[in-house]
């Protein structure tokens, strides 16, 4: 056909488009053009004989082999038609809106493509952004009419399912709907070039900065490096009563939105930095115009009934295609300067409200209603939604699983650690099932079934892939699961969602179904989702305090145990039930050394293993090392920390491992202790000193007070090495600072060279070693407490002990985030390979 006929349409004294020329093939260029002319349709092309091939697709393409889409032959263009993105003007042939809808390569099946061609049989492979795989081209009746059929393979899909058209509607090129290319500023061909023109009918549609009005008596505060996102509780019932507001549940990933200046960062609700992956709705937050600003929300694709569909999102991320991606916000954390959290849900979804009022792409307010949930609830049900959220309207926003959140499941589902899988059977490729488990309270993986529905044949290769890279030697559970003698073992690292009909007396699925990867979720944090009766909820107060009060009791509750500030046993219990929250992290799952002083601060000694007598709210852990078969002690929850203090415990010291990975520390200890004659700010000064050392090997460490007179510098690293391996690090390392100040440092615990000096004590970092916990009291006068410090507070802290079980309570009432937010987020190592 050659150009002839794309000249013979165009007049080129009044078209603006190329008249190009015939070229020698180079590149099989692949594109399709989203064509708004008289009619919408999809200009199907394929660079051959030095031209572009095409035919119109009314439909566009389909992935569904068993859908024949009509194809009409039209003539050839030019290969530089091929990257046009903008507008034919109105009164020339084909005028209308053109989007670069996709772009890539094509690769002929056929020895002689151009003979095929002829024959009316075009077999190729399109490796393109959103087309790939195998598809057919076939002529029928004459020369004009043809079909597009998808080949069946890996790629394909049902129509019913997936409707690519539906679901990937933005250019490759400009990221840009077809109605955002023909309402900004776009582009026309001139002379056989695009130059850039000013549409006639509209100009950049200029961001409307709306009036934000911010309640009295919020306060300033530092723009924050990551915030932990709210949890919700599952419940069997929707809440009643106006307290309450409902939004619809959404199945895609919960994203957190940091925008400081021009700089945007999106992160996973464990802090792993998701921006690249969501790079469209980076730019749309981008948009927004206020310099600092923290959003919370859930970013999701849509399918073709307007339901969020996780499998269509977490694919389009894999193959990193241009999808459309959506941010739904439900929160707003920081605005301008000004920590929201302390406002009421109401208070900063109104803010929030208005803020979107700016009419970003890709950013969609979630609404609530207010009451009618049971109503909401049966909505999301019948329309096949995963289930509803409700949220106290008066609630302040919590960095934790709380009471105020509640999630209302439709059919139940949560996530699960797969711990092996099965031979393949029949035509299955790769695995037959997967073996799924959670974690109990002794952290310790329980079987809790297998999953053999739910995949396609693509995600089939997607997951053996995982499987290949996380092999396992033996089995992780701790049964022996059904038809385990023909098992693969995994490392329990992997996390996918299932859903399932309800759970065995057992402890096992019924009728599970998989649903997909979740590669935002931390195995470790899976457990076993139990609905709590609503009615329980509903006569709670919002649990925005921090104070926990427990019906615990102890035995001589006016015992005193620091005679000088007149504290009894029972303050001391007080105390533990306030900060429950806050240290119950740091010891939770890690054999602990107790310091036991039943009778007073000052007579004291220390108990390790577990006995006879110790109290039954804490559990042994067998030492594999100990030849006289000894067992530690552990805890997992608020009643095992208050049992310490029925034992006159006043200090506790856990480990730096935990029971799990007991030979693999993940966090590191370095003990700055100085001299007596050594001031204070020299101590001060030598911890900003470690930490800046430490941040060049790309460690990222915190402070606390030790409730003594010096200070800890800690560092949470992956659970990699052994024991002698970190000790050996933490040796050199300190080491080196000695030989860079050898005037302020020593690396030697001898007393006599001590003198003027910091010894910087790497020894905590060795098996059965310990450290004061953070949050811990210490046996001594006024009963101080080890404090975590911000780097910012640390250099205005100007006493060693200045927090004690009276003070310490207030001042994490008067904190606007965790000094240690971030610490359980982040994911180091020590590379020690490197070295």
């Amino acid at each position: 056909m050659g150009l002839n006929q794309y000249h013979k349409k165009r007049d080129f004294t009044k078209t603006p488009e190329p008249k190009g020329k015939v070229t020698k093939d180079h590149s099989r260029l692949f594109v399709i053009q989203k064509h708004a002319a008289s009619h919408l349709h999809y200009d199907f092309r394929l660079e051959l004989h030095g031209v572009l091939k095409s035919w119109a697709i009314p439909k566009g393409p389909s992935l569904d082999p068993k859908t024949k889409r009509l194809a009409m032959h039209v003539e050839d263009h030019p290969i530089e038609y091929g990257s046009f993105e903008g507008i034919i003007p109105k009164g020339q042939y084909g005028g209308g809106t053109v989007m670069l809808w996709d772009e890539g390569t094509w690769e002929p099946l056929d020895d002689d493509p151009y003979k095929a061609y002829e024959k009316g049989h075009l077999r190729f492979n399109l490796h393109a952004q959103k087309l790939k795989g195998r598809w057919d081209l076939i002529r029928f009746k004459d020369e004009k009419h043809w079909f597009l059929i998808k080949y069946q393979d890996e790629y394909a899909k049902e129509e019913n399912d997936y409707d690519i058209t539906r679901a990937l509607t933005k250019s490759v090129k400009s990221n840009h709907s077809i109605e955002e290319i023909a309402e900004h500023y776009t582009h026309v061909w001139q002379n056989s070039e695009a130059k850039a023109v000013k549409s006639k009918k509209t100009k950049h549609r200029a961001i409307t900065k709306p009036t934000i009005v911010l309640p009295e008596g919020i306060s300033k505060t530092n723009f924050p490096e990551f915030i932990a996102p709210q949890l919700a509780t599952l419940v069997d019932k929707t809440p009643e009563g106006n307290q309450w507001a409902h939004e619809i549940k959404l199945d895609g990933y919960r994203i957190l939105a940091f925008k400081n200046g021009s700089e945007v960062t999106l992160k996973s609700r464990n802090n792993k930095d998701w921006t690249q992956d969501l790079q469209p709705i980076a730019d749309a937050v981008a948009l927004l115009p206020f310099k600092q600003i923290v959003l919370d929300g859930e970013v999701v694709i849509l399918d073709a009934e307007g339901r969020s569909d996780f499998q269509l999102l977490q694919n389009s991320i894999k193959n990193k295609e241009q999808a459309p991606f959506i941010y739904f916000l439900f929160d707003l954390l920081y605005f301008e300067g000004y920590d929201l959290r302390k406002l009421t849900l109401i208070e900063r979804k109104s803010i929030l409200k208005n803020i979107l009022t700016a009419n970003i792409p890709r950013l969609h307010y979630s609404d609530h209603i207010i009451k009618e949930g049971k109503e909401l609830y049966e909505y999301s049900c019948k329309h096949a939604l995963e289930g509803i959220i409700s949220k106290r309207v008066k609630g302040t926003y919590l960095s934790k699983r709380s009471k105020d959140w509640l999630k209302i499941k439709c059919l139940k589902r949560q996530e699960f650690v797969i711990g092996g899988y099965t031979p393949p059977k029949g035509g299955r490729a790769h695995f037959g099932s997967l073996f799924l488990g959670i974690y109990n309270k002794e952290g310790k993986l329980d079987y809790a079934g297998n999953v053999g529905t739910g995949f396609s044949s693509k995600s089939l290769n997607e997951i053996n892939q995982l499987l290949l890279q996380n092999k396992g030697q033996t089995n992780p559970f701790t049964s022996k699961p059904p038809g385990f003698s023909q098992a693969h073992w995994l490392e329990p690292v992997l996390v996918c969602e299932v859903e399932f009909t309800e759970w065995t007396e057992d402890g096992h699925l019924r009728h599970p179904s998989f649903k997909g990867m979740r590669l935002d979720k931390k195995a470790i944090e899976i457990v076993r989702e139990s609905e709590l009766p609503v009615k329980q909820v509903e006569k709670e107060k919002s649990t925005h305090k921090t104070t926990k009060k427990s019906t615990f009791t102890v035995t001589n509750p006016d015992k005193i145990l620091y005679p000088e500030d007149g504290i009894r046993k029972k303050d001391l219990l007080t105390y533990y039930e306030e900060v429950s929250d806050y240290i119950l992290p740091y010891l939770t799952l890690r054999p602990l050394t107790l310091v036991r002083c039943p009778s007073h601060y000052n007579e004291c000694f220390y108990q390790r293993h577990y006995n006879k007598a110790t109290e039954k709210a804490l559990h042994p852990i067998d030492d594999p090392k100990d030849e006289e078969h000894e067992r530690y002690i552990y805890l997992n929850d608020q009643q095992g920390l208050l049992s310490l203090v029925q034992m006159g415990v006043l200090e506790i010291h856990p480990w730096g491992s935990t029971i799990k990975h007991l030979e693999e520390p993940d966090i590191i200890i370095l003990d700055l202790d100085p001299a007596p004659d050594v001031p204070w700010a020299d101590v001060v000064k030598a911890a900003l000193d470690v930490r800046d050392h430490l941040n060049q090997y790309k460690l990222k460490s915190f402070v606390k007070s030790t409730g003594g007179k010096g200070l800890h510098v800690v560092i949470p690293i992956l659970p990699e090495y052994e024991w002698e391996e970190v000790k050996q690090f933490t040796h050199i390392f300190v080491q080196f600072l000695e030989k860079l100040n050898p005037k302020n440092y020593i690396s030697k615990m001898t007393k006599s060279k001590r003198g003027g000096k910091i010894f910087i004590d790497y020894l905590r970092n060795q098996r059965t070693a310990t450290a004061i916990g953070p949050y811990s009291t210490r046996a001594r006068l006024h009963a101080p407490v080890a404090t975590p410090l911000s780097w910012d507070e640390l250099s205005n802290h100007k006493e060693e002990n200045s927090f004690t079980i009276k003070t310490l309570p207030k001042r994490l009432k008067k904190l606007k985030e965790d000094p240690w937010q971030s610490f359980w987020t982040l994911k180091q190592s020590l590379r020690l390979d490197e070295l």
